[in-house]
């Protein structure tokens, strides 16, 4: 089994309420684990308002008196926000480039980001920067919905849910699970929902179901798992974790082949966008199935969900 470790996290900012969310968890990373954290302005270049009507050889002879002032405010937002000891880094470029070229180059662990904000990173979950991050980036991303302004909680989590199914992605998203789990002291509850069986192939796939996740978390943290009979597996997710006032989801995402690039798949999609509560997403490469990916459910003729 896999030991995840979060030693390095880099966390986007547009230096907005809704982006000022995603800090409260990553100095919860911090404190746990030690991690270190890369806060990231980026944003393309534009012509400042009072400069519309210059010259544009006057608005780059000044540009750089202008990044100096926008590190200023940025080092005076991340004192008042974070504290403690972080780096950051200020650059102009497009947001998704910018954050999945800081990931690289700065090689993190874990991206943590708010879902909207009001510059830069600026459209709501699966918008053109998120859907961009968790297509392109090689590590996990932690997603913090803005609905999380209305709920004055603590950036923990004592209570995990990782729906699964018999794929790979989904095993990654298991052992992360079970790692945060541990981490955090928390309850997990792992999750399978069935689709179209008889009672008879229930049961065959609950005993798959439980000998699959066992061996992998039982002397790692504290669980319970679950299979849901019918439903639409994102609607059964959603409630769920609405119901046991979940603090975090955690789900493998497979990503699909769309023309030229690639998409997140539509379940795990539909869970990032209208989840309560932090969605951390791990991803798999688009790449054409093979039989090993999902070798219970094959056996079983379980049908399983992307």
């Amino acid at each position: 089994m896999e030991h995840y470790t979060y030693d390095r996290i880099l966390v986007p900012t547009d230096l907005s309420d809704f982006a000022t969310l995603a800090l409260r968890y990553a100095a919860e990373f911090r404190e746990r684990l030690g991690s270190a954290i890369t806060l990231l302005y980026a944003d393309e270049i534009s012509m400042p308002y009072d400069m519309l009507e210059a010259p544009i050889g006057y608005y780059l002879e000044n540009a750089p008196l202008t990044r100096e002032r926008l590190q200023a405010r940025f080092d005076d937002y991340a004192h008042a926000h974070l504290g403690g000891t972080y780096e950051t880094s200020v650059v102009q470029d497009s947001p998704s480039r910018a954050i999945l070229n800081a990931a690289k180059t700065g090689r993190a662990d874990l991206i943590i980001m708010g879902t909207h904000g009001r510059s830069g990173i600026r459209r709501t979950i699966l918008g053109s920067v998120t859907e961009n991050v968790l297509r392109g980036a090689g590590v996990p991303v932690l997603t913090v919905t803005p609905r999380l302004m209305d709920v004055k909680r603590h950036a923990r989590f004592a209570r995990i849910l990782c729906p699964v199914n018999f794929t790979r992605v989904a095993r990654a998203a298991l052992e992360h699970a079970s790692v945060l789990a541990e981490t955090f002291d928390a309850e997990l509850t792992v999750m399978y929902v069935v689709e179209g069986l008889d009672q008879q192939k229930v049961s065959e796939v609950e005993s798959a179901f439980r000998h699959w996740i066992d061996p992998r978390i039982a002397n790692r943290c504290r669980f319970s798992s679950m299979v849901v009979r019918d439903g639409d597996p994102a609607e059964r997710v959603l409630a769920i974790a609405g119901s046991t006032t979940t603090d975090l989801i955690v789900i493998g995402a497979q990503h699909r082949f769309f023309s030229d690039t690639t998409v997140v798949g539509t379940t795990s999609e539909r869970i990032t966008r209208f989840a309560r509560c932090p969605v951390l997403t791990i991803a798999r490469k688009a790449q054409v199935e093979i039989a090993s990916d999902r070798p219970a459910a094959a056996a079983l003729s379980v049908p399983y969900v992307s």
